[in-house]
């Protein structure tokens, strides 16, 4: 199955919530797309123009919430160097993992991690136009005063590497990120942190 898959698939998705999808059948012609591929600017120019015989596409930067390319093999050269992985869920997968309707079973924040110890969390993120991302995060545990540098890295409005499960990459624009949630959060938080639950947490405990 997976050998007469293309050598390469392209897959965008829109701020607007609508997506297109192109393949290069040429493995040297899809290896040099990968390369060519610059996760420092990619989303920040202002266009991305895919070409075949017949027609020219043209893509504005900035309206595009992100890009997959999706091909055989595994890909782990793209993803944050200082995670271990971030492999993308489907929203299933995230509900089994997050049991968010019965808060018992969630983890709490103020749990004690050791410097270096492997943490596993479960993001939710939140894309214009209404799109969802889910992700599993695998990290070692830094010193509590690098625990923002998450956040940080979030609010770049750069770009997020993450493994695609069905093999390559998926690029974010972190530039239309609306928002995100972590489960279970870090103990450490801003000094202007607003502190409240969703309903449902408070229905359940009173």
């Amino acid at each position: 199955m997976e050998s007469s898959r293309p050598a390469l698939k392209i897959r965008f998705q829109f701020v607007d919530g609508s997506e297109e999808t192109f393949i290069q059948p040429d493995a040297e012609v899809a290896e040099a797309i990968r390369q060519r591929t610059n996760l420092s600017n990619l989303f920040s120019q202002s266009r991305i123009v895919v070409a075949e015989d017949y027609s020219k596409s043209v893509f504005v930067g900035a309206q595009i919430n992100r890009v997959d390319l999706v091909f055989n093999g595994l890909e782990f050269s793209k993803i944050p160097t200082d995670y271990v992985d971030l492999v993308e869920l489907t929203e299933t997968e995230f509900r089994q993992c997050v049991p968010m309707h019965d808060p018992a079973l969630l983890q709490r924040r103020d749990r004690q991690l050791k410097t270096g110890d492997l943490m596993v969390s479960f993001l939710h993120l939140r894309m214009m136009g209404g799109s969802h991302v889910y992700l599993m995060r695998e990290a070692l545990v830094k010193l509590p005063v690098e625990s923002q540098s998450f956040m940080q890295r979030l609010l770049s409005k750069g770009t997020y590497g993450i493994r695609l499960r069905e093999g390559g990459y998926g690029l974010l624009n972190l530039q239309n990120l609306i928002g995100y949630t972590v489960y279970p959060g870090v103990p450490e938080l801003p000094t202007d942190t607003w502190m409240a639950q969703p309903p449902v947490t408070y229905e359940r405990r009173h």
